[in-house]
């Protein structure tokens, strides 16, 4: 019925195929960490000094959070802060450029005034109970959804930074 011909086919298939998982699976190199969470209110000072958080900030920043989580092919990075409205609005340019800098492109985003914005997903890091953009009753929206595109939020009301950029 087989022959040796048909088994010797049959055996470099299996070899092709286990090498072919073990390939995709095994010898990827495992990422240091998959996330890195910080939940609790930080200062300027203190974020500053976190080497996990490659953000810019102004030093008016406080009531910092930061979350980040990547793996292979998922990426999720959220960033909130308070600072004075004007402060806020004048980072957007400073995290634009930064955001640039990384992806070595030049974007441009239309400032757009909110009055709601619906619950924005946090992705592998949710839940998230600091990260609400959605609650804003007045603030302006910049960016858009999609990979590697940032999304700012800043509610006028409270001189809160929302950021948010996925894959």
């Amino acid at each position: 019925m087989f022959g040796p011909v048909h088994f010797r086919r049959m055996q470099r298939t299996v070899l092709v195929l286990s090498t072919a998982c073990l390939f995709l699976t095994a010898c990827r190199p495992a990422p240091a960490v998959l996330g890195k969470r910080y939940d609790k209110p930080m200062t300027y000072s203190q974020a500053s000094k976190e080497k996990d958080i490659d953000f810019p900030l102004p030093e008016s920043a406080h009531n910092i959070y930061y979350g980040i989580y990547g793996e292979w092919q998922a990426y999720t990075m959220i960033v909130r802060f308070d600072a004075p409205v004007r402060d806020c609005i004048k980072h957007i340019e400073t995290v634009l450029a930064w955001d640039d800098k990384n992806y070595n492109r030049t974007s441009s985003y239309p400032r757009v005034t909110v009055t709601k914005v619906e619950p924005v997903d946090a992705g592998f890091l949710t839940p998230t109970s600091w990260f609400t953009p959605h609650k804003m009753a007045h603030g302006i929206h910049v960016g858009e959804g999609g990979g590697h595109v940032p999304q700012i939020w800043i509610d006028t009301d409270k001189g809160t930074f929302y950021f948010r950029e996925t894959d």
